[in-house]
């Protein structure tokens, strides 16, 4: 700067000057790819022109003379139909479109799995080279494909020690060979496998170990749960995980999953199906502890909309009636009529359930009332038995139970040979049955 400055003006305003435009023989490599491509555009336009006056012909295969041949192109096509790992993910998201209550989508994936089923038995044996192409054909079937595909696909493979697990317990577990499919498919490995085989595989083991192996498939449970949240192989998971916690007597971990199952997927579409279980469940908690059991069906019920809780009350409290847990069954009832949004048939139901298990704690002409009051008509069958049985009871209830014999014994003789009573005791026992074929 000391330099310029002693230079003078001149030779400051020299440098300061902005750069002198581009000459055309030093242009830019952009600027000269600009101006080739306006000078082809000119020739075409000149070569058109001359076609168009009858100067000149068109060159048959000028086009594929000025474009660069791939010489890949005959042994990797441009275009192809879904692979077997493709058609599994869409099934996935069908799947787990079920467990957010899309309903539609179990027909659409039923449609989906005849329609590929074909497709995957028509795959040119070097598809199957491909190691996520034969995961793929074991999910297929694990996710509802027939059987008849995989073995198809296995009559024409050579599998390696590394797929025989997993390809032959799958084909096995569709096949109901339960022995067989539990052998392979626990031995497969899960290590490194993605989320949704890992989840898969783990949840088929867990179905077959319930009954011999219950804290095994518990196990393998939360492993679904940990690698697959949201998804419907979660829903599953959580809805056979409160059943066994329960028979294990893992009370507080079948509470957290009936919690987290209503938190999540309240709206699936085996949403009723887990409700109908979750009921029979609680219903069947030990005597003694029916607050502790209305508490707990109030929080894990929370977050779900109140005429599925109000639902839930009037499962349990029926369940509880007829199991012989009057108490629940009365608190169950109780908690059903606090609902403002119940029906004028639910509410019936609800007062059936709560008279029917106090009948000896209330005032006789109360119970008689109310009972008198609901619309045998408005009820289900099953309930209506329940009511004529309430009502028979309370029959004999207006009866001195022994007419000139005195002393308890006597009583208690006289109590066990009324027919009326014995009637009441088979009606009862007669909705028991029914209430046990109806549990899923």
């Amino acid at each position: 700067m000391i330099a310029l400055i002693a230079a003078g003006p001149a030779a400051l305003a020299e440098q300061m000057a902005p750069p002198a435009a581009v000459q055309p023989d030093v242009e830019t490599a952009a600027a000269a790819r600009v101006r080739a491509a306006g000078e082809a555009a000119q020739a075409a336009a000149a070569r058109e022109a001359n076609v168009a006056s009858g100067q000149e012909t068109e060159p048959a295969v000028a086009a594929q003379e000025e474009e660069p041949t791939d010489p890949m192109a005959s042994k990797w096509p441009r275009e192809r139909g879904p692979m077997p790992y493709e058609i599994v993910r869409s099934l996935q998201f069908l799947q787990d479109q079920v467990a957010r209550g899309n309903g539609p989508a179990i027909r659409v994936q039923s449609i989906l799995l005849k329609r590929y089923g074909p497709t995957f038995l028509a795959f040119e044996p070097e598809v199957w080279e491909d190691a996520r192409n034969r995961r793929a054909a074991a999910l297929f079937v694990l996710s509802g494909g027939p059987p008849s595909v995989l073995r198809g696909i296995l009559a024409r493979l050579t599998l390696s020690p590394d797929d025989r697990p997993l390809l032959e317990g799958a084909l096995a577990y569709v096949e109901n060979r339960g022995a067989e499919a539990e052998r392979n498919l626990s031995i497969v490995d899960l290590t490194h496998a993605e989320s949704g085989l890992a989840a898969q595989v783990n949840l088929a083991v867990a179905q077959l170990q319930q009954v011999d192996k219950p804290v095994e498939a518990l196990r393998r449970l939360a492993q679904v749960m940990l690698v697959a949240p949201g998804t419907l192989l979660e829903e599953a998971a959580l809805r056979m995980g409160v059943l066994l916690a329960e028979e294990t007597g893992d009370q507080e971990t079948a509470d957290r999953y009936a919690r987290q199952y209503f938190d999540r997927f309240s709206a699936s579409a085996y949403a009723g199906n887990f409700r109908a279980r979750f009921a029979a469940v609680y219903a069947a908690r030990p005597a003694g502890t029916e607050d502790a059991v209305i508490a707990t069906i109030a929080d894990a019920t929370a977050m779900i909309p109140r005429l599925e809780q109000l639902g839930i009350y009037l499962a349990v409290g029926r369940r509880a009636l007829v199991g012989g847990n009057l108490t629940l069954a009365a608190k169950a009832a109780a908690k059903a009529l606090t609902y403002d949004e119940a029906r004028e048939g639910e509410r019936q139901r609800a007062l059936l359930y709560e008279v029917a298990s106090t009948l000896t704690l209330r005032d006789f002409a109360e119970v008689t009332a109310t009972l008198e009051a609901i619309d045998p008509d408005a009820l289900h069958p099953a309930d209506r038995e329940l009511r004529n049985a309430a009502m028979d009871v309370l029959s004999e209830m207006r009866k001195p139970l022994v007419a000139g014999i005195a002393g308890s014994e006597a009583r208690q003789e006289a109590v066990s040979a009324s027919p009326i009573l014995a009637r009441g005791a088979a009606i009862l026992e007669a909705v028991r049955d029914d209430l046990k074929k109806a549990v899923p």
